[in-house]
Protein backbone atom coordinates (compact mmCIF):
# COMPACT_ATOMS: atom_id res chain seq x y z
CA UNK A 1 0.00 0.00 0.00
CA UNK A 2 1.12 3.66 -0.56
CA UNK A 3 1.22 6.32 1.86
CA UNK A 4 -1.80 6.92 4.00
CA UNK A 5 -1.71 10.58 2.06
CA UNK A 6 -2.17 8.99 -1.39
CA UNK A 7 -4.82 6.22 -0.28
CA UNK A 8 -7.69 7.56 -1.17
CA UNK A 9 -6.52 9.14 -4.57
CA UNK A 10 -3.36 10.63 -6.00
CA UNK A 11 -2.66 14.46 -4.88
CA UNK A 12 -1.86 16.18 -7.81
CA UNK A 13 -1.12 19.79 -7.18
CA UNK A 14 -4.59 21.15 -7.94
CA UNK A 15 -4.77 23.82 -10.23
CA UNK A 16 -8.07 24.66 -8.12
CA UNK A 17 -11.54 23.54 -7.49
CA UNK A 18 -12.77 22.48 -10.66
CA UNK A 19 -10.40 19.93 -11.15
CA UNK A 20 -10.39 18.62 -7.24
CA UNK A 21 -14.31 18.41 -7.73
CA UNK A 22 -14.00 16.55 -11.23
CA UNK A 23 -11.44 13.83 -9.89
CA UNK A 24 -14.02 13.28 -7.42
CA UNK A 25 -16.80 12.53 -9.58
CA UNK A 26 -14.44 10.41 -11.39
CA UNK A 27 -14.44 8.19 -8.72
CA UNK A 28 -17.87 7.50 -8.41
CA UNK A 29 -17.93 6.70 -12.31
CA UNK A 30 -14.70 4.44 -12.04
CA UNK A 31 -16.78 2.62 -8.94
CA UNK A 32 -19.73 1.63 -10.73
CA UNK A 33 -17.80 0.70 -13.73
CA UNK A 34 -15.60 -1.67 -11.74
CA UNK A 35 -18.45 -2.93 -9.99
CA UNK A 36 -20.04 -3.95 -13.18
CA UNK A 37 -16.96 -5.55 -14.38
CA UNK A 38 -16.36 -8.15 -11.11
CA UNK A 39 -19.80 -8.78 -11.26
CA UNK A 40 -19.77 -9.95 -14.86
CA UNK A 41 -16.86 -11.70 -13.94
CA UNK A 42 -14.55 -10.03 -16.17
CA UNK A 43 -11.49 -9.97 -14.40
CA UNK A 44 -11.76 -14.00 -13.85
CA UNK A 45 -12.52 -14.26 -17.99
CA UNK A 46 -9.00 -11.66 -18.88
CA UNK A 47 -6.59 -14.39 -16.19
CA UNK A 48 -7.03 -16.61 -19.32
CA UNK A 49 -5.17 -13.44 -21.60
CA UNK A 50 -5.64 -10.72 -23.27
CA UNK A 51 -9.41 -10.37 -24.99
CA UNK A 52 -11.17 -7.33 -26.88
CA UNK A 53 -14.01 -6.21 -26.15
CA UNK A 54 -15.84 -7.93 -28.88
CA UNK A 55 -14.38 -11.27 -27.71
CA UNK A 56 -15.44 -10.41 -23.97
CA UNK A 57 -19.12 -9.45 -25.01
CA UNK A 58 -19.46 -12.55 -26.95
CA UNK A 59 -18.95 -14.53 -23.57
CA UNK A 60 -21.44 -13.01 -21.33
CA UNK A 61 -23.95 -12.03 -24.32
CA UNK A 62 -23.23 -8.12 -23.99
CA UNK A 63 -23.34 -5.39 -26.36
CA UNK A 64 -19.78 -4.73 -27.53
CA UNK A 65 -19.77 -1.20 -28.09
CA UNK A 66 -21.33 -0.54 -24.12
CA UNK A 67 -18.91 -3.30 -22.75
CA UNK A 68 -15.73 -1.41 -24.61
CA UNK A 69 -16.64 2.10 -22.61
CA UNK A 70 -16.93 0.23 -19.32
CA UNK A 71 -13.64 -1.66 -19.93
CA UNK A 72 -11.80 1.50 -21.47
CA UNK A 73 -13.16 3.91 -18.47
CA UNK A 74 -11.95 0.99 -16.02
CA UNK A 75 -8.58 1.05 -17.70
CA UNK A 76 -8.61 4.78 -17.20
CA UNK A 77 -8.83 3.97 -13.62
CA UNK A 78 -5.75 1.75 -13.35
CA UNK A 79 -8.00 -1.91 -13.35
CA UNK A 80 -7.32 -2.77 -16.69
CA UNK A 81 -4.57 -2.58 -19.24
CA UNK A 82 -5.67 -1.16 -22.89
CA UNK A 83 -3.37 -2.04 -25.65
CA UNK A 84 -3.41 -0.43 -29.12
CA UNK A 85 -4.99 -2.91 -31.05
CA UNK A 86 -7.90 -2.54 -28.27
CA UNK A 87 -6.91 -5.66 -26.21
CA UNK A 88 -7.91 -5.86 -22.78
CA UNK A 89 -5.68 -7.19 -20.04
CA UNK A 90 -5.96 -7.05 -15.78
CA UNK A 91 -3.40 -4.96 -13.94
CA UNK A 92 -1.13 -6.90 -11.51
CA UNK A 93 -3.07 -5.26 -8.70
CA UNK A 94 -6.28 -5.96 -9.95
CA UNK A 95 -5.38 -9.78 -9.97
CA UNK A 96 -7.85 -9.81 -6.16
CA UNK A 97 -10.98 -8.87 -8.05
CA UNK A 98 -11.10 -12.43 -9.76
CA UNK A 99 -13.02 -14.77 -7.78
CA UNK A 100 -10.09 -17.19 -7.44
CA UNK A 101 -7.15 -14.68 -7.58
CA UNK A 102 -4.50 -14.93 -5.37
CA UNK A 103 -5.98 -13.35 -2.05
CA UNK A 104 -9.21 -12.24 -3.51
CA UNK A 105 -11.16 -9.08 -2.29
CA UNK A 106 -13.60 -9.82 -5.04
CA UNK A 107 -16.45 -9.95 -2.12
CA UNK A 108 -14.96 -7.69 0.10
CA UNK A 109 -15.72 -5.02 -2.95
CA UNK A 110 -18.87 -6.10 -3.88
CA UNK A 111 -19.47 -5.55 -0.25
CA UNK A 112 -18.37 -2.00 -0.22
CA UNK A 113 -20.05 -0.76 -3.53
CA UNK A 114 -23.38 -3.26 -2.44
CA UNK A 115 -26.10 -0.79 -2.77
CA UNK A 116 -26.93 -0.98 0.72
CA UNK A 117 -23.30 0.37 1.49
CA UNK A 118 -24.03 3.49 -0.53
CA UNK A 119 -27.75 4.63 0.19
CA UNK A 120 -26.31 5.67 3.45
CA UNK A 121 -24.14 7.94 1.95
CA UNK A 122 -27.44 10.16 1.00
CA UNK A 123 -27.77 11.01 4.37
CA UNK A 124 -24.17 11.74 6.11
CA UNK A 125 -25.45 15.21 7.21
CA UNK A 126 -28.66 13.19 9.22
CA UNK A 127 -25.95 11.39 11.55
CA UNK A 128 -23.87 14.92 11.63
CA UNK A 129 -26.81 16.74 12.74
CA UNK A 130 -28.78 14.07 14.84
CA UNK A 131 -26.41 11.30 15.64
CA UNK A 132 -28.74 8.57 14.80
CA UNK A 133 -26.78 6.13 11.57
CA UNK A 134 -27.50 7.14 8.44
CA UNK A 135 -27.69 3.49 7.74
CA UNK A 136 -30.82 3.51 10.31
CA UNK A 137 -32.46 6.33 9.27
CA UNK A 138 -32.47 4.66 5.48
CA UNK A 139 -33.79 1.70 6.17
CA UNK A 140 -35.28 2.08 9.06
CA UNK A 141 -33.31 -0.48 11.18
CA UNK A 142 -29.70 -0.69 12.43
CA UNK A 143 -27.10 -2.26 10.68
CA UNK A 144 -27.31 -5.96 11.94
CA UNK A 145 -30.78 -5.96 12.25
CA UNK A 146 -30.88 -5.63 8.64
CA UNK A 147 -28.57 -8.14 8.20
CA UNK A 148 -30.69 -10.54 10.16
CA UNK A 149 -34.10 -9.66 8.27
CA UNK A 150 -32.32 -9.98 4.81
CA UNK A 151 -29.86 -13.64 4.44
CA UNK A 152 -28.84 -12.15 1.12
CA UNK A 153 -27.06 -9.12 2.30
CA UNK A 154 -25.86 -11.18 5.36
CA UNK A 155 -23.71 -13.70 2.79
CA UNK A 156 -22.63 -10.40 1.51
CA UNK A 157 -21.50 -9.50 4.55
CA UNK A 158 -19.81 -12.41 5.69
CA UNK A 159 -17.80 -13.26 2.84
CA UNK A 160 -16.23 -10.16 2.89
CA UNK A 161 -15.54 -10.43 6.46
CA UNK A 162 -13.99 -14.09 5.39
CA UNK A 163 -11.76 -12.21 2.57
CA UNK A 164 -10.44 -9.59 4.94
CA UNK A 165 -8.39 -11.85 7.23
CA UNK A 166 -5.44 -11.27 4.94
CA UNK A 167 -1.96 -12.49 5.23
CA UNK A 168 -1.02 -8.90 6.62
CA UNK A 169 -3.24 -10.10 9.44
CA UNK A 170 -1.76 -13.13 10.25
CA UNK A 171 1.61 -11.09 9.99
CA UNK A 172 0.57 -9.04 13.22
CA UNK A 173 0.72 -12.48 15.23
CA UNK A 174 4.48 -13.41 13.83
CA UNK A 175 5.80 -13.13 17.08
CA UNK A 176 3.41 -14.06 19.44
CA UNK A 177 4.18 -17.68 20.94
CA UNK A 178 1.39 -19.55 20.85
CA UNK A 179 2.70 -22.21 22.65
CA UNK A 180 1.95 -20.13 25.99
CA UNK A 181 -1.99 -19.81 25.08
CA UNK A 182 -3.10 -23.38 24.47
CA UNK A 183 -6.65 -22.65 24.13
CA UNK A 184 -7.87 -19.82 21.97
CA UNK A 185 -11.01 -18.21 22.17
CA UNK A 186 -11.96 -15.85 19.12
CA UNK A 187 -14.49 -13.38 19.66
CA UNK A 188 -17.05 -12.30 17.43
CA UNK A 189 -15.06 -14.17 15.05
CA UNK A 190 -18.04 -15.07 12.71
CA UNK A 191 -17.55 -18.52 10.44
CA UNK A 192 -13.90 -18.90 12.41
CA UNK A 193 -11.99 -18.63 9.61
CA UNK A 194 -8.93 -16.33 10.98
CA UNK A 195 -9.32 -19.24 14.45
CA UNK A 196 -8.93 -22.12 11.98
CA UNK A 197 -5.90 -20.49 10.30
CA UNK A 198 -4.36 -19.80 13.95
CA UNK A 199 -4.89 -23.64 14.65
CA UNK A 200 -3.67 -24.88 11.50
CA UNK A 201 -0.32 -22.95 12.03
CA UNK A 202 -0.16 -23.92 15.72
CA UNK A 203 -1.33 -27.58 16.15
CA UNK A 204 -0.66 -27.89 20.29
CA UNK A 205 -3.24 -25.31 20.42
CA UNK A 206 -7.00 -26.31 20.87
CA UNK A 207 -10.16 -22.93 20.11
CA UNK A 208 -13.56 -22.05 19.98
CA UNK A 209 -15.06 -18.86 18.42
CA UNK A 210 -17.50 -17.31 19.72
CA UNK A 211 -20.42 -15.10 18.43
CA UNK A 212 -24.27 -14.92 17.65
CA UNK A 213 -26.19 -17.97 16.17
CA UNK A 214 -26.26 -16.40 12.94
CA UNK A 215 -22.66 -15.52 12.42
CA UNK A 216 -21.62 -18.38 13.34
CA UNK A 217 -22.97 -20.17 10.18
CA UNK A 218 -20.36 -22.21 8.00
CA UNK A 219 -18.30 -22.53 11.22
CA UNK A 220 -18.19 -26.34 11.45
CA UNK A 221 -17.96 -26.71 7.42
CA UNK A 222 -15.22 -24.00 7.92
CA UNK A 223 -13.10 -26.22 10.32
CA UNK A 224 -13.88 -28.78 8.38
CA UNK A 225 -12.29 -27.40 5.27
CA UNK A 226 -8.95 -26.67 7.31
CA UNK A 227 -8.57 -29.33 8.89
CA UNK A 228 -9.17 -28.56 12.48
CA UNK A 229 -12.30 -30.03 13.59
CA UNK A 230 -11.32 -31.91 16.17
CA UNK A 231 -9.56 -28.65 18.13
CA UNK A 232 -12.08 -26.08 16.94
CA UNK A 233 -15.54 -25.33 18.81
CA UNK A 234 -18.20 -22.82 17.88
CA UNK A 235 -20.09 -21.22 20.75
CA UNK A 236 -22.97 -19.56 20.13
CA UNK A 237 -22.98 -16.10 22.34
CA UNK A 238 -24.06 -12.54 23.13
CA UNK A 239 -20.70 -12.00 24.31
CA UNK A 240 -22.04 -8.40 25.66
CA UNK A 241 -23.63 -10.57 28.41
CA UNK A 242 -21.49 -13.74 28.70
CA UNK A 243 -17.98 -14.32 27.38
CA UNK A 244 -17.03 -17.97 27.71
CA UNK A 245 -14.14 -18.50 30.51
CA UNK A 246 -11.38 -20.67 30.98
CA UNK A 247 -8.95 -19.59 27.62
CA UNK A 248 -5.65 -18.19 27.81
CA UNK A 249 -5.65 -15.75 25.53
CA UNK A 250 -8.85 -13.81 23.59
CA UNK A 251 -9.03 -12.21 19.96
CA UNK A 252 -10.84 -10.10 18.93
CA UNK A 253 -10.08 -8.69 15.56
CA UNK A 254 -11.15 -6.10 13.33
CA UNK A 255 -14.24 -5.50 14.79
CA UNK A 256 -14.41 -3.26 18.27
CA UNK A 257 -14.63 -0.53 16.00
CA UNK A 258 -18.37 -1.24 15.39
CA UNK A 259 -19.32 -0.06 18.51
CA UNK A 260 -18.85 2.81 20.95
CA UNK A 261 -17.08 3.68 23.65
CA UNK A 262 -19.80 2.33 26.35
CA UNK A 263 -20.18 -0.92 24.23
CA UNK A 264 -16.41 -1.86 23.88
CA UNK A 265 -15.80 -1.11 28.09
CA UNK A 266 -18.82 -3.68 28.29
CA UNK A 267 -17.47 -6.38 26.27
CA UNK A 268 -13.77 -5.79 27.07
CA UNK A 269 -15.26 -6.15 30.97
CA UNK A 270 -16.61 -9.35 30.57
CA UNK A 271 -13.17 -10.64 28.78
CA UNK A 272 -11.72 -9.76 32.03
CA UNK A 273 -14.60 -11.62 33.98
CA UNK A 274 -14.12 -14.66 32.01
CA UNK A 275 -9.86 -14.59 32.54
CA UNK A 276 -11.06 -14.16 36.78
CA UNK A 277 -7.77 -14.83 38.64
CA UNK A 278 -5.77 -16.06 35.48
CA UNK A 279 -3.27 -12.89 35.50
CA UNK A 280 -1.51 -15.11 32.29
CA UNK A 281 -3.85 -14.75 30.15
CA UNK A 282 -3.79 -12.45 27.37
CA UNK A 283 -6.56 -9.92 25.48
CA UNK A 284 -5.20 -9.76 21.72
CA UNK A 285 -7.18 -6.66 19.83
CA UNK A 286 -6.50 -6.53 16.15
CA UNK A 287 -7.80 -3.00 15.00
CA UNK A 288 -6.64 0.03 13.10
CA UNK A 289 -5.12 2.63 15.31
CA UNK A 290 -5.60 6.09 14.41
CA UNK A 291 -1.98 8.37 13.40
CA UNK A 292 -1.80 11.50 15.64
CA UNK A 293 -3.99 14.50 14.42
CA UNK A 294 -3.01 16.28 11.19
CA UNK A 295 -1.63 13.14 9.59
CA UNK A 296 -3.75 11.67 6.68
CA UNK A 297 -4.90 8.20 7.47
CA UNK A 298 -6.97 5.30 6.08
CA UNK A 299 -8.83 4.99 8.81
CA UNK A 300 -9.68 8.88 9.12
CA UNK A 301 -11.66 7.97 6.19
CA UNK A 302 -13.42 4.43 7.10
CA UNK A 303 -14.34 6.17 10.76
CA UNK A 304 -17.01 7.72 8.34
CA UNK A 305 -18.54 4.37 7.24
CA UNK A 306 -18.81 3.31 11.07
CA UNK A 307 -20.43 6.86 12.05
CA UNK A 308 -22.57 5.91 8.86
CA UNK A 309 -23.59 2.73 8.78
CA UNK A 310 -22.84 1.64 12.34
CA UNK A 311 -24.02 5.19 14.17
CA UNK A 312 -21.61 4.67 17.54
CA UNK A 313 -18.38 3.25 15.73
CA UNK A 314 -15.62 4.80 15.74
CA UNK A 315 -11.79 4.24 14.58
CA UNK A 316 -9.25 5.03 17.73
CA UNK A 317 -6.00 6.46 18.36
CA UNK A 318 -3.80 4.53 20.40
CA UNK A 319 -4.33 6.41 23.74
CA UNK A 320 -8.26 5.68 23.18
CA UNK A 321 -7.41 1.98 22.65
CA UNK A 322 -5.39 2.35 25.82
CA UNK A 323 -8.05 4.10 27.97
CA UNK A 324 -10.79 1.63 27.36
CA UNK A 325 -9.03 -1.62 28.14
CA UNK A 326 -7.90 0.27 31.29
CA UNK A 327 -10.79 0.75 32.30
CA UNK A 328 -11.88 -3.04 31.89
CA UNK A 329 -9.39 -4.06 33.90
CA UNK A 330 -6.52 -4.23 31.79
CA UNK A 331 -2.89 -3.20 31.74
CA UNK A 332 -1.14 -2.68 27.63
CA UNK A 333 1.67 -4.97 27.30
CA UNK A 334 2.36 -3.71 23.84
CA UNK A 335 3.46 -0.33 21.55
CA UNK A 336 1.31 -0.77 18.62
CA UNK A 337 2.04 1.75 15.37
CA UNK A 338 -0.36 3.82 13.40
CA UNK A 339 -1.36 1.59 11.00
CA UNK A 340 -3.94 -0.26 8.60
CA UNK A 341 -3.62 -3.31 11.41
CA UNK A 342 -2.24 -3.01 14.48
CA UNK A 343 -1.91 -5.75 17.18
CA UNK A 344 -2.96 -4.12 20.78
CA UNK A 345 -2.05 -6.84 23.60
CA UNK A 346 -3.02 -6.81 27.08
CA UNK A 347 -2.86 -8.52 30.41
CA UNK A 348 -5.44 -8.53 33.71
CA UNK A 349 -4.51 -5.59 35.82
Amino acid sequence: MGSSEDFLLPRPAWRGTRELVLHLAAVKWAMGSIRALVQLRIPDRLAEGARTADELAASIDADPSRLYRVLRAAATAGVLREDTSGRFSLAPAADGLRADGADSMRDVFLFTTDPMMWRPYENVQHTVLTGESAFASSFGKPFYEYLRDHPESSDVFDRAMVQNDSPETFELFRDVDFSKYRKIADVGGGRGSFLAEVLRRNPECLGAVCDHPLALSGAGEEFERRGVSDRATAMATDFFEKVPEGFDAYIIKRSLQNWGDEDVRRLLAKVREAMGSDLEARLMIVNHVLAEPGTPDFGKLSDIEMMTVLGGGRERERDEWNRLAAEAGFLSVSEPSAGQMSLLMFRPS
